[in-house]
């Protein structure tokens, strides 16, 4: 009785199938819309504008407008006659700006150096006064227990070094 006007050209299966990838994507849209909401609401939010207000950062667009081709003209003179100033230094012109040169600069370099030698060199002595008592008497009393057991160390080997001799003879 009834006809269908217009044939099927895909079978169920692939109708149900394409059905269903539509309603996966769907779900993701569904997601990803709900955390861009999220992140909206956010950044409406009270901590993120006083924050911007803190930073005195405007948040419209509209006060972002590019500044014009004379204030940026003004702000490129400067830095013209200090690169002309640099090159100048650089070509072996007199320093006139009061800076530092190469020269100077490694001569510091050296003293640095220098200095942390000695400080590395100073950190040595002083490692070699740890587990010391901080009583200057007891320390003595402990620098002298060590060198006595040193001196017992050094016959004791010199024995045995004495008998390994004699053993090969």
């Amino acid at each position: 009785m009834a006809t269908p006007l217009v044939k099927p050209k895909l079978p169920n299966a692939e109708v149900d199938q394409q059905l269903q990838r539509v309603e996966a994507l769907h779900q993701q849209l569904k997601a990803e819309n709900a955390r861009a909401q999220e992140l909206l609401a956010r950044l409406k939010g009270e901590e993120y504008q006083s924050s911007l207000s803190r930073n005195q950062i405007s948040p419209k667009p509209q006060d972002w407008a590019p500044r014009s081709h004379k204030s940026l003209g003004m702000k490129l003179d400067p830095y013209h006659e200090r690169a002309k100033r640099l090159e100048k230094r650089a070509a072996g012109g007199n320093n006139t700006m009061g800076d530092i040169g190469i020269p100077e600069l490694k001569a510091e370099e050296r003293e640095i150096r220098d200095l942390e030698a000695r400080v590395s060199g100073l950190e040595g002595r002083v490692r070699g006064f740890e587990g010391l008592p901080p009583d200057k008497e007891m320390a003595l009393l402990e620098v002298e227990k060590m060198r006595k057991e040193l001196e017992a160390l050094a016959r004791r080997r010199d024995a045995m070094f004495e008998g390994l001799v004699e053993g090969d003879k």
